[in-house]
């Protein structure tokens, strides 16, 4: 993914923990920013060293002139990783693999997480093609794939929600069409069935 929803961003950044992190699908570099800016709202007292992948070579090299990646690369998923890191950060990243790779990619980001994984995804199927981006046309920007909270909560993970909004949801369309939505963004991240994306948290 390129870029994310900044509804992510106060649920996601607290959950980060350790001295490194990998940002998988780092995109333009969102999370690296926010990582060496917000750091002490995770509780950090510095900023930890962030490296990050991509599938698609131009976000890779947009990301390498930012300055905060230690190390940033090019590579597609499933496949090994070399090393090790504090906390991985997966964010809107699995809805864009084949629908037979997400476990096997959920399993795998896992296994080089020393302390800590955080994942966030659609919290519904939404479908979709590539797209033009900031820096081409990125095929990777397609939809393939859906994650739901079951497979989530059978791993062991701790669900939240991020941002009001799951649309197949009737409540959340009654509520929307009523003009509240703006106002039920904190239900949402207590109430992970409403959330327009849920995010996945697991000790390791």
């Amino acid at each position: 993914m390129s870029s994310s929803p900044c509804y992510l961003d106060p649920v996601v950044i607290p959950f980060i923990r350790g001295e490194t992190v990998l940002d998988v699908g780092c995109g333009y570099g969102r999370w690296s920013t926010l990582i060496h800016t917000n750091f002490w709202e995770a509780g950090l007292q510095v900023p930890p060293a962030v490296d990050g992948l991509d599938a698609y070579g131009p976000n890779v090299s947009f990301c390498a002139q930012h300055g905060y990646y230690r190390r940033v690369w090019q590579q597609t998923l499933p496949s090994s990783l070399d090393g090790e890191w504090d906390t991985v950060l997966a964010c809107e990243v699995l809805e864009h693999l084949r629908q037979d790779d997400v476990e096997e990619v959920v399993a795998l980001l896992e296994s080089v997480a020393r302390q800590r994984v955080v994942f966030s995804t659609p919290n519904f199927p939404d479908f979709r093609d590539g797209s033009n981006t900031l820096v081409g046309f990125n095929e990777f920007e397609a939809h393939r794939s859906y994650a739901p909270r079951e497979l989530f909560r059978r791993r062991g993970y701790r669900l939240l929600g991020a941002g009001f909004g799951n649309a197949p949801n009737p409540l959340v369309r009654g509520l929307t069409r009523l003009g509240l939505a703006s106002s039920l963004q904190s239900t949402a991240r207590l109430l992970p069935r409403l959330a327009d994306a849920i995010v996945a948290v697991k000790d390791v």
